[in-house]
Order: structure tokens, then sequence, then C-alpha cells
């Protein structure tokens, strides 16, 4: 691994850092698309054919990203930016990929001093959900780093502390999305190595108690006004109504149907008053991407889909433990996650964590032309 890796690695804490601390969250923009920047530029010979005309497109739009002149909270801007950033992440080497995704992990200590009382909104600026969502990315990143078997007691020793700062700061915030689906990611990711050992009932049971002793302990602490952990009414019969608008509109004519009513437009359909505020998104990204961008934005996002399945078929035996079990979780993270809102759009941070985690397959498979290999001109 090359010296100056340390440097540019680096740059993904800081902007995690910028985004979280009670700052104008556009200073993350800039470490964060800097990051992607230079790893499409120094990017493998095998690779440049496509990267660098993609730096061409991101430094063309370098303005619209580091101001955030997007329109929210979805938009074809920032789809390209979680594509460009998984595609520069695909030039990580193995022996690169601890220290990319211990890195990050720098921020919890510094955001202590900042942590307060339920509901903790890290960045009022970025907003709850955003930081809910980019908490919950490093949670999966520090139990990764928990759940390693070979290593000394003092690397267990912090990453028990990144872990458990981590789900206490997600807690904090009271994000229900963040929390269920970045335990959920791990819980799965758990049992499907478990199940392959042999222990899968056995793993299954405890962590089935666990989740009941903890919802046991939440309601004698802090017992729901309904009876039911987690459930909001106004808030999530809120949602569901929305939710039902934006279902709707690719069927309400103009070719809607097949290209969606465009980023720019589904504020001037849909509105739901909730908690005393007026919801103007779908609070999830399927149902988002569904009225945005019709049929041919689902089957763009299948065909990602499809590929970074494919992709983990072939590359799981390839990856050391942590990069397979962070990059599978935050796979599922993403997945669980966009059913109930769309935080890893709307800010440049969140789609770079996200495409450079989702790229974890992907960087181990060898490019479509091997290095040396001169492709057939016949």
């Amino acid at each position: 691994m090359r010296p100056w890796f340390m440097p540019l690695d680096l740059l993904l804490p800081l902007a995690g850092l910028l985004f979280l601390l009670p700052l104008n969250p556009l200073l993350s923009s800039l470490p964060a698309s800097a990051w992607v920047m230079a790893q499409l530029v120094l990017a493998p010979q095998e690779r440049r054919w496509a990267l660098w005309p993609l730096a061409l497109v991101l430094l063309l739009m370098a303005r619209t990203w580091w101001l955030n002149e997007m329109p929210h909270p979805a938009s074809a801007q920032d789809g390209l930016l979680l594509v460009a950033s998984l595609l520069a992440a695909t030039g990580v080497g193995q022996r690169r990929w601890p220290q990319v995704l211990r890195l990050p992990l720098l921020v919890l200590p510094l955001l202590v001093t900042q942590l307060g009382p339920k509901p903790w909104i890290p960045n009022p600026l970025a907003g709850p959900n955003q930081g809910g969502y980019l908490l919950g990315l490093l949670l999966l990143l520090a139990g990764g780093w928990l759940w390693q078997r070979r290593q000394p007691w003092w690397g267990r020793l912090l990453a028990g502390g990144a872990a458990a700062l981590a789900l206490l700061m997600v807690w904090q915030t009271g994000s229900r999305a963040a929390l269920i689906s970045s335990l959920g990611a791990l819980a799965l990711v758990l049992l499907r190595e478990r199940a392959a050992q042999g222990h899968l009932w056995r793993d299954l049971l405890g962590l089935l108690g666990l989740a009941a002793g903890a919802v046991a302990l939440k309601q004698l602490l802090r017992p729901s006004s309904t009876g039911l952990p987690g459930l909001h009414l106004s808030s999530d019969l809120g949602r569901l109504e929305i939710g039902q608008c934006y279902i709707q509109l690719p069927f309400s004519g103009s070719n809607r149907l097949l290209y969606g009513v465009g980023f720019e437009r589904p504020k001037d359909f849909c509105h739901q008053l909730i908690n005393g505020g007026v919801a103007d998104h779908a609070h999830n990204l399927y149902l988002q991407l569904w009225a945005d961008s019709g049929l041919l934005g689902l089957l763009g996002l299948g065909l990602l889909l499809a590929l970074l399945l494919n992709s983990w078929r072939r590359a799981e035996p390839l990856l050391e433990p942590l990069p397979r079990r962070v990059g599978q979780a935050a796979l599922v993270y993403s997945l669980l996650q966009a059913c109930f809102d769309v935080s890893l759009l709307h800010w440049p941070v969140t789609q770079v964590f996200t495409g450079v985690l989702l790229a974890i397959p992907l960087a181990v498979l060898p490019p479509a032309i091997p290095s040396g290999q001169q492709p057939n001109r016949g």
C-alpha cells in the first residue's frame, strides 16, 4: 500500500466529521467529492478508459455538488455521484480496505462532546435522518471490526468502544430507520454466516432473546404511548398517506408511467402534514424513484442491484472477513433503510460513503480488460 494513501483516505473521516458537527454541511461535500476525484484520477491503468471520462463529468458538475444545487430530496445528480463513488472505489486494493473502513471511525470520539439528549440532531442544518443514516453506516464499520476474531486485545478494545459509541449515537438520534436497518443488516449477515457453519438456530434464538430483552427494557424505562415500541401513529400514518400519493403519480398520464414526473416536480403534487410539518417526499426511496423516474428508473435500479448481487456471488470467496462482512451489511442496510426514508440521497457525503461500501465486491474482481492484455480487434 502506497504511503500517500493514508492522507488521501483521511478525507473520508474529515467529510463525515464536517457533516455531523453543527457546521454548514456544504463543507463536507468538498473532502467527500475530492476523495472520489482523486480515486478516479489515480485509477489503475486498465480502468482509466472509463474512469477518466467520468472524472470529466464530475468536474463539469462540481458546482452542483459542492453548493448542493440539485433538486431534493432526490435527483439524477444524486444517482450520478453515488455511481461515480462506487466506480472510484473499485480502485481500492485488498490491502487498503481495512484502512478505508476503519479511518471513518475516528469521527466517533470527536463527536462525544456534541452528544445530547434524545432526540439528538448531530447537525440541525443537515437534518436528523441524514445524520442518523451516516451514523448507521459507521455502526456497520465498527460492528464489522469488532467481529474480527484474530486481532490483538487493544484492537478488540478499540473496536468495542467504537461500536458502543456508534450504537449510542444512533439511538440518541431517535432515527428508527437507521437503528432498525443497521442492527438488522448486521444480524442478517451474522445469521447467514452462521448458517453456513451449521449454527443458525442457536444464534437466531439468541438474537431473538436479545431483541425481546431490549424491547422490554425500553418499555420499562420509557413506555410508548401506543403500547408498541417504535410506533408513532401521527408520523407513520402520515408516511402511509403520502406514500399512496407517490404510488399514484406515474398513473396520472403524459407518459409518466414510463419516465415519471421528473425529479424537480414531485413537490408540486404530494404534500402531507406530519407532526406539525409538511412532508414533500415519499419517505421511501423506491416510491420516490418510481414517482420521479417511472419504470425506466426502477429498471436502472434493478440493473445496479443485479450487478451487485452477481458480483457478490463471484467475489465473496476472494474477500478478507472485514470488507466482506461490512460490504454485505452495507448492501442490506441500504436496501432496508430505503424502505423507510431517502436519506442516502440529498447530501454528497452520504452518497460517497454509500457508493464506497457498495463497491467492495467490485474492487476484488478483475477488470473487463486485464492489465497488459490487448483486446481482440479482429
